[in-house]
């Protein structure tokens, strides 16, 4: 499902007020997680509203989440971000806060694959009170990610944490083990992984329909926390993993 809202350019009637608020130029700006259900017309209000002045907007729907490429002209704080790399961006709907990533239109899916390449997630635990925005400010702050969102699956909230580099996923990984009791652990999520409605952590895979990883992995976990712990651990359930 495609779906295309045009305003055409900024009216230069408005120049004063354009020049104090916004960035020079037009950008095209690719936008990333944002919901599914989110109306366009609700995207459109609120990216124009936080992030920049549209004049044109294109959204395309992803299983859970919709691409949206647009041609807007920043404001001054985004323009800022943006020319020092960064991608994350804050978005309102309904009282609530939510995480999205933008990038430049030009990057090819590969570029922008291997700039997301190495991710980790995490159940929350049911007693965790703290909002998603507090939650995702601590996390990534607490290990160094360059991104984090939240996802819902079945009632259940679980974070995602997207790293720069493989040696920093892997030390909070193993860091985590330290930490955490045994299935609110940091996990490893490849790029096809999923979470399942049972909380269960599994890989889409071409060649079968669909293949149960979490065995193998919750084997290479336990493996990883006996050498730590120094003697077996018990697993009651397998773990969740996105």
């Amino acid at each position: 499902m495609i779906g295309e809202i045009k305003i055409g350019p900024i009216d230069d009637s408005r120049k004063d007020y354009l020049e104090e608020y916004y960035a020079e130029k037009s950008r095209d700006i690719t936008f990333y997680d944002i919901p599914a259900y989110w109306s366009d017309e609700e995207i459109f209000n609120s990216i124009n509203t936080t992030v920049g002045l549209i004049e044109c907007m294109r959204t395309k729907m992803c299983h859970k989440y919709k691409t949206v490429k647009a041609t807007l002209r920043l404001t001054k704080k985004y323009e800022e971000i943006y020319k020092k790399g960064g991608v994350n961006v804050i978005l309102n709907r309904k009282n609530r806060t939510y995480y999205v990533r933008m990038f430049d239109s030009r990057w090819s899916y590969a570029e922008i694959k291997n700039t997301f390449h190495w991710q980790v997630c995490k159940r929350l635990e049911e007693d965790n009170q703290q909002d998603d925005c507090a939650v995702i400010r601590y996390f990534a702050k607490t290990y160094g990610a360059t991104f984090g969102k939240i996802i819902r699956v079945s009632g259940t909230r679980h974070i995602i944490l997207y790293f720069s580099t493989e040696d920093k996923l892997m030390k909070v990984v193993t860091d985590s083990i330290k930490i955490y009791k045994v299935g609110l652990e940091l996990l490893i999520k490849k790029e096809n992984d999923f979470i399942d409605d049972t909380g269960e952590l599994k890989e889409f895979n071409k060649t079968a329909k669909w293949r149960n990883t979490t065995t193998s992995r919750s084997h290479g976990l336990r493996m990883e926390r006996e050498q730590y712990e120094g003697m077996p651990e018990c697993f009651a359930s397998s773990s969740r993993r996105h």
